[in-house]
């Protein structure tokens, strides 16, 4: 858990509307489930909205990831813009903390287009039974 954390704190301020993104995620999936299985599957257009959104903000947490390593990438070079040549070892520090929000980004999208494929699959398979 503390190294959850550290990663967290490294990955700069960026990583709260990431984490934000992943709770609203939560909430997609929580919907997506209700309307398969307490409500039967019914109402397809509420489905297919979760479906979308899952995919959407997905992929938006690529683009912040990727924003937050280019804000780190930036604070990095001003570092050494600022002082000169430095420690080659600080250097690589500041640039795997630049990593880790575009790290995280990619593991969101990859968890909601798992869920995502697994929801669709669940949907079609209620619509479109087997014969």
């Amino acid at each position: 858990m503390q190294t959850l954390l550290k990663a967290f704190a490294q990955g700069g301020i960026l990583m709260l509307p990431m984490m934000l993104i992943m709770l609203v995620l939560a909430g997609i999936v929580l919907r997506a489930l209700w309307h398969l299985y307490v409500r039967g599957g019914s109402n397809a257009v509420a489905i297919q909205s979760c479906l979308d959104s899952l995919l959407f903000w997905g992929g938006f947490a690529v683009v912040i990831g990727v924003l937050g390593s280019a804000i780190g990438y930036h604070k990095v070079i001003s570092v050494v813009v600022a002082r000169g040549i430095l420690n080659p070892r600080a250097l690589w520090i500041g640039t795997a903390e630049g990593m880790v929000s575009s790290i995280a980004g990619l593991l969101v999208l990859a968890a909601a287009g798992t869920v995502w494929y697994l929801l669709r699959w669940q949907h079609l398979r209620n619509h479109h039974p087997a014969r």
